[in-house]
């Protein structure tokens, strides 16, 4: 059911008496430090991975992780805003060579 002229909220409202919130939605893809959750205590405790989903039946996201190439579920998670590391455009260097030869 949607707005329209006879009811002009959403049924959530209604029933709620508050609009709903949307920030625990995230866009695929999105980079995300994940808390590991086997850590030794010289490891590192967070892994960075893709956020590729959410789980149906469990509250959480699900992760990809690219050193290990699985796909787990996790609840603790801090996603990044900006982009991730590997999708900026690498400049091309440019060697020139010298024309003085070695002696």
């Amino acid at each position: 059911m949607a707005p329209s002229k006879m009811v002009p909220q959403t049924p959530y409202k209604i029933w709620h008496g508050k609009s709903a919130s949307y920030k625990h939605l995230r866009a695929w893809g999105r980079p995300a430090y994940v808390k590991r959750l086997v850590e030794d205590k010289l490891d590192l405790r967070s892994i960075m991975c893709r956020f590729i989903g959410y789980p149906k039946e469990t509250t959480g996201y699900y992760f990809y992780d690219l050193s290990e190439q699985k796909i787990f579920l996790s609840r603790n998670a801090v996603f990044l805003e900006k982009g991730f590391p590997t999708d900026s455009r690498r400049d091309k260097m440019l060697l020139e060579e010298s024309s003085e030869a070695r002696q």
